[in-house]
């Protein structure tokens, strides 16, 4: 039982005792680097009419994991996410997720980043600071519908 313990000691980076050679202004960090990313926006049809239930996502599809990323009922949007530095968002997804519902089907938008601000610096270790891009009005078309003819 006891190396078990050891074993799950030293998974988590954990250390029973202090290495007499290891500095001591060393800082051990666990997680992964991470910049927070805000994408703000009010999402509308042609007629400009607000659009809810709308979903931003990352430029690779990922969604803004795990904060709220739907357009509400008068059509905005104020997502926010966890991503690797380095890799700030340079163009986003608009995903129409419920079909026709609220509106009719409308087509995945992918738009450049606009109006990228830095609003928080970073700690100088894994975390990089806080962005927000403000998209201003994004307007979305209707999928044209797909007729059968034989």
């Amino acid at each position: 039982m006891k190396k078990f313990i050891y074993l799950l000691m030293a998974m988590l980076g954990f250390s029973c005792a202090e290495k007499d050679n290891a500095p001591h202004d060393v800082v051990a960090e666990y997680g992964c680097p991470n910049v927070m990313f805000n994408v703000k926006a009010r999402v509308v049809d042609e007629s400009n009419n607000p659009i809810p239930g709308i979903e931003v996502r990352a430029e690779d599809g990922d969604p803004f994991f795990p904060h709220t990323n739907l357009s509400d009922e008068q059509g905005y949007i104020d997502a926010v996410g966890s991503f690797w530095p380095g890799t700030e968002q340079r163009k986003v997804q608009f995903v129409d997720i419920d079909g026709e519902a609220n509106g009719g089907e409308f087509e995945t938008l992918m738009l450049d980043v606009e109006n990228l601000s830095q609003t928080e610096e970073g700690s100088g270790h894994w975390y990089e600071g806080a962005y927000t891009a403000d998209m201003g009005t994004v307007t979305m078309k209707l999928k044209e519908k797909q007729t059968n003819e034989e």
